[in-house]
């Protein structure tokens, strides 16, 4: 008797343990319990100006705020909106942080946003006045209304090591843990700085020269925003030259994690959610290459794009265009975010083409 039903406890734990496959199923379930199959739900935030440059800084409590680059060195003004709210311009603008670096009247755009884990709106900036470059990272002070600067284009230029070059530098802010990193890159260089939280010094600073490991150092030049939070205070790179996706510890050392190859050369940069999943958002069009070199999953069909993508590990949940929930006047199919941003239970995305800032969530249906 006590042989049975160690045998059957060890039959469903193996049915529960299975790989889902693509198309968003799982195995086959224990009887009695019906098939679970995954959807993606999306649901429209707020209309904005589309094919803009734009940033988004989800707090994780139902507050988010934004902004976009303008063209032509325009006014660029942060706005935030809560859950059922209306969107709502701050106080904090590309002009504001133009006068505390001592250049009103120059030009200059906030390349990004990120909430630090202290609640306050960190940015970083880049910009000038005539010949004189200006750059600077600092966070929004609700309670003065004004920019605070950590980190001027002096401080950041030494430290970062881009001297001169610093001016062609493309700056972002992500968040891992308890430190906030600052990843400044051209086509020629890059570097990462650090905020270590646990320490009394909020100034950004270098805390090793490369990144790198077995197979030879990991160039961070993309100028897109292919950087994204890890484990713990460690990072996550794609690497679209190659479709590689590196984990970068907070020391500098990278090791591979997984092929992209397969996908489309749009796919959005790898978000990870709460069980350390990563996401990612693949839209239509022509693959990174035409022969991953190390593929996670045979091709034993042709993906529907657009399609939300979940890599656990070495298994890879593709949940297709015949999956997704969307408005009826939305074009799911034309969809081409920039980023995904992790909030709470879902992600946020920009679409560009149309304007549109989007909610997604992985459902059951």
């Amino acid at each position: 008797m006590r042989f049975r039903i160690v045998w059957t406890a060890l039959l469903v734990g193996m049915a529960i343990g299975c790989d889902r496959q693509e198309g968003g199923s799982t195995a086959p379930p224990a009887p009695g319990k019906p098939p679970v199959t995954l959807g993606v739900a999306i649901e429209r935030v707020t209309p904005l100006p589309p094919d803009r440059m734009t940033h988004v800084a989800p707090t994780g409590s139902g507050l988010l705020f934004w902004v976009q680059e303008a063209d032509g060195g325009g006014r660029e003004t942060v706005f935030s909106m809560s859950d059922g709210g209306l969107p709502t311009a701050t106080k904090f603008s590309n002009v504001d942080i133009l006068e505390a670096t001592g250049q009103a009247g120059g030009t200059g755009s906030i390349q990004s946003l990120e909430v630090g884990p202290d609640g306050r709106l960190y940015y970083y900036f880049a910009g000038g006045k005539g010949r004189r470059m200006s750059a600077a990272f600092g966070y929004f002070a609700p309670e003065t209304g004004r920019p605070v600067v950590l980190a001027d284009a002096a401080t950041l230029a030494r430290e970062s090591r881009l001297g001169d070059s610093l001016a062609l530098a493309r700056g972002t802010i992500v968040r891992s843990g308890d430190v906030i990193w600052l990843w400044l890159r051209h086509p020629d260089g890059y570097a990462l700085l650090s905020v270590e939280f646990r320490r009394a010094e909020k100034a950004p600073r270098r805390t090793f020269e490369r990144v790198g490991g077995a197979a030879g150092e990991v160039r961070l030049t993309s100028m897109r925003e292919d950087l994204a939070p890890g484990r713990g205070n460690a990072l996550i790179y794609f690497d679209r030259a190659t479709g590689r996706v590196w984990a970068l510890s907070a020391l500098g050392e990278a090791s591979a994690l997984t092929d992209l190859g397969d996908l489309p050369k749009e796919t959005t940069a790898p978000s990870p959610d709460e069980r350390g999943r990563l996401i990612v958002f693949a839209p239509e069009g022509n693959a990174i290459r035409d022969t991953p070199e190390t593929p996670i999953v045979p091709t034993t069909q042709q993906t529907d794009y657009p399609a939300l993508v979940i890599l656990d590990g070495a298994r890879r949940t593709t949940l297709g265009k015949r999956t997704m929930t969307a408005p009826a006047t939305l074009n799911v199919r034309a969809l081409s975010p920039q980023r995904l941003y992790r909030d709470r239970s879902g992600w946020l995305m920009y679409d560009a083409p149309t304007g549109e800032l989007l909610r997604l969530k992985v459902v059951e249906r």
